[in-house]
């Protein structure tokens, strides 16, 4: 039945790139254990160096250097040049997929963009000043969803190529955490830690803000999608079959962004590992179901690595192999969890280095802010 089905979309191109600079996981665990030195703060160092460790990140990319960390920043200051900055990263993967695909801004009929970078005007809209796109281009800024973003990003761009099978589009995505070292983590640190002695459950609280610095990390992506009479979708690399997305009532709190004075805070709480399963099963049975596949059936999983434990969940729930998940793995080790732009960057790393052989099926899985999930079905050509 898969094999007899028409694609809602095609993705032809992909790119990927980060910002700034690379920083060991040992050097940006010195710096949290330096910050809480400097100020007096009583929390076991040791537990710190074990947070980071348990992760299982050897590094990631920050736009933000950390050597002034214990100096805080500024939250204003530090917006404008993530915008700028993810305008610019946009910029250099949105020419390499014009280069690559042969395409001109012009041909462009839409531009999907997912960040949690705060923007109005939309990075899309920002955009179109550095690159010749058509003054009538749609434009289509996701925003709220998170590390499930980028996901749903492919998602909605297939839902509307389906209606316009002859245009192409752009997502693009860049993420830059780094931002939440500019202050808010200092604030969170240096608050929740003084108030330990009187309140003893800010405990969890001390832990969430460490693995929450210890886990994200900076990149951007962007990916090439025609629809199915597009001249490009004979020779695009993967094909969209079908996609699903998923809602968990009452869960918001678990996973998402505070605003605070200071910035942002990160919010990712342990009982998101208690929603995994049912949450994935949610969004992925009914694919399979669709087209009378099982798990096993899928050859190439592409989920964005949230964490060790939310990869452990992933596995069991569908009795994975482990070699199925060793690409979420082994991205988690190299950059870190870049949120929305994971799954573009991991698409990218696919089709530049170990491209599946043609006819396999895939599945694209991410969650986010909600508790959601949102998946897509895929064939590799």
């Amino acid at each position: 039945m898969f094999n007899q089905a028409l694609p809602k979309a095609h993705i032809v191109a992909s790119s990927s790139s980060f910002p700034g600079q690379y920083y060991a996981q040992t050097t940006l665990a010195d710096t949290i254990c330096d910050f809480l030195t400097s100020n007096d703060l009583d929390f076991p160092i040791e537990s710190v160096r074990s947070l980071f460790k348990n992760v299982e990140i050897d590094g990631r990319h920050f736009r933000f250097p950390v050597e002034d960390f214990c100096n805080g920043g500024k939250m204003g200051k530090s917006i404008e040049d993530a915008i700028e900055t993810c305008v610019q990263q946009s910029e250099i993967n949105v020419r390499n997929l014009l280069e690559a695909s042969g395409l001109k801004g012009t041909d462009i009929a839409q531009i999907v963009s997912v960040t949690l970078t705060p923007t109005v005007p939309s990075m899309c809209a920002r955009l179109m000043n550095r690159v010749a796109f058509a003054p009538h281009t749609k434009r289509m800024p996701l925003a709220g969803l998170g590390c499930m973003a980028g996901v749903a990003g492919i998602s909605r761009a297939a839902d509307y190529l389906a209606s316009h099978p002859t245009e192409a589009l752009i997502l693009i995505s860049c993420e830059l955490s780094s931002g939440l070292w500019q202050g808010s983590v200092q604030t969170d640190l240096l608050n929740q830690i003084r108030s330990l002695k009187s309140d003893t459950s800010q405990y969890h609280e001390v832990v969430m803000s460490i693995v929450t610095a210890a886990l994200f990390g900076d990149g951007s992506g962007a990916l090439l999608m025609v629809g199915d009479e597009h001249p490009l979708a004979k020779t695009a690399a993967i094909s969209v079959f079908a996609n699903r997305s998923n809602w968990i009532p009452d869960t918001e709190h678990i996973m998402g962004l505070d605003v605070l004075n200071d910035g942002m805070r990160n919010i990712l709480r342990p009982e998101v590992k208690t929603f995994v399963g049912a949450g994935l099963k949610s969004v992925i049975e009914p694919l399979l179901k669709q087209f009378k596949l099982s798990s096993e059936d899928i050859d190439e999983w592409t989920l964005h690595p949230g964490g060790p434990k939310i990869m452990d969940a992933a596995e069991s729930a569908f009795n994975l192999p482990k070699e199925k998940m060793q690409g979420s793995r082994d991205t988690l080790r190299k950059v870190g969890n870049i949120s929305s732009a994971t799954i573009l960057y991991m698409l990218d790393q696919t089709l530049k280095n170990k491209r599946p052989q043609a006819g396999s099926k895939g599945m694209i899985v991410a969650m986010g802010p909600g508790f959601s999930q949102e998946a897509v079905l895929v064939g590799w050509n």
